[in-house]
């Protein structure tokens, strides 16, 4: 074998003795999780719920409505529903919801300023509106359980910085097996962003946040005009760097009722679009968080290319099996007992097909998200304005 294939081989398997410690470590620390108790009303904070929308006339109603269900002290909890430049029915549908309910404001923009993100710029100008210290951020598409705001209400304290909780896609209704497959394979793949998130902070190493499902002090915004930079996304994940680098605690809301579902993708491009759009503040975690992402893509980069490399020496088929089949071990290992935790049911063969194109969608999705364009409510961006 030649001398540049031996080489390959040693980091490669280096880095999937890496892989292999990094579940470990998130197994360690999904073990800690627990479920709190939930508080009784007159213990409960005030509390603000931000919800941003463009374009969402399908969901937002039900997302709305979901929230004004709560069971949580009324006089408690204020919605601040942000209508951001909708062309459809968004804000007629805010203000007739508005009408009917006294704890919820809408702010209506017509406008994004030159150099901000619209999300972030939806965020700010709800946050100006805000009285309480905790905000809770739930996206325009998410059903939330009846106790949500209560498992959010009942982690505040003097010390937390910001939680977060899961969101699980979950669609109602197939027109084929295939879109069946694709769709349950789709939300495996979201799902493993969540519990390996969960395992990592509960071992005091945060990555990210679930923006559409997370609670954060108000201060955490404002600290150092925190959200205002050239980066399109990344508002969550920028929230719990903030958090941490002021000190506060930041913990996984494991309360069963702060699980949210949320509206899956309808189509395949549409998906790939949206892991881009995820994947393309990468570059902009922390420095911890940056190697460890490159070291599972180096992984995985070498589960994929290894097997074409078995025409040079066949040997290195039988590696890239190999690393395949540690991947794979490791992946669904992880995925079973945190989903079995969370009670969310799957098929083992939906993983098994999740698992043999998980690779080569996240090498290429990496990609595309630090170098190519993704597009975002009618608009197109790079992974910075």
């Amino acid at each position: 074998m030649p001398l540049i294939l031996k080489v390959l081989s040693i980091v490669a398997f280096s880095f999937s003795g890496i892989y292999v410690i990094l579940i470990i470590f998130f197994y360690s620390g999904f073990r800690k999780l627990k479920a709190h108790e939930l508080k009784a009303d007159e213990d409960l904070p005030d509390l603000t719920v931000i919800v941003c929308a463009k374009d969402e006339e399908v969901h937002i109603e039900t997302t709305i409505n979901s929230i004004l269900a709560q069971d949580y002290p009324k006089e408690k909890y204020t919605i601040i529903a942000v209508n951001d430049r909708s062309s459809d029915r968004t804000a007629e549908i805010l203000d007739l919801l508005k009408s009917k309910n006294d704890n919820m404001k809408v702010i209506h923009l017509s406008e994004c300023p030159h150099g901000v993100s619209p999300k972030k710029n939806a965020i700010s100008r709800a946050i100006e509106y805000c009285d309480s210290e905790f905000i809770v951020a739930a996206d325009a598409d998410v059903t939330l359980k009846k106790q949500w705001l209560r498992s959010y209400g009942s982690m505040c304290t003097k010390s937390l910085g910001c939680t977060t909780a899961l969101c699980v896609l979950n669609k109602k209704v197939y027109t084929s097996k295939w879109e069946e497959t694709w769709q349950n394979m789709q939300k495996l793949e979201n799902l493993s962003y969540g519990v390996v998130n969960a395992g990592a902070m509960a071992n005091g190493f945060p990555i990210t946040a679930y923006g559409g499902n997370m609670m954060y002090r108000k201060e955490l915004f404002n600290a150092d005009d925190t959200l205002r930079d050239k980066v399109v996304t990344g508002d969550d994940t920028m929230i719990v760097y903030e958090a941490q680098r002021q000190g506060y605690d930041i913990k996984f809301n494991m309360h069963p009722q702060a699980v949210a579902d949320m509206v899956p993708e309808d189509t395949i491009a549409d998906m790939i679009n949206q892991r881009i759009r995820w994947a393309s503040h990468t570059m902009k975690m922390t420095f911890p968080v940056v190697l460890m992402m490159l070291a599972i893509f180096f992984f995985y980069l070498s589960t994929f290319v290894f097997p074409f490399l078995g025409f040079i020496h066949i040997n290195m088929l039988y590696y890239g099996l190999g690393l395949f089949a540690i991947k794979a071990c490791c992946d669904m290992f992880y995925m079973a007992v945190t989903l079995k935790q969370f009670e969310i049911p799957f098929k083992f063969k939906h993983l098994l097909l999740m698992e043999v194109v998980h690779a080569p969608f996240i090498i290429w999705v990496g990609l595309r998200g630090t170098f190519g364009k993704f597009t975002w409510k009618g608009s197109t961006y790079k992974k910075t304005l």
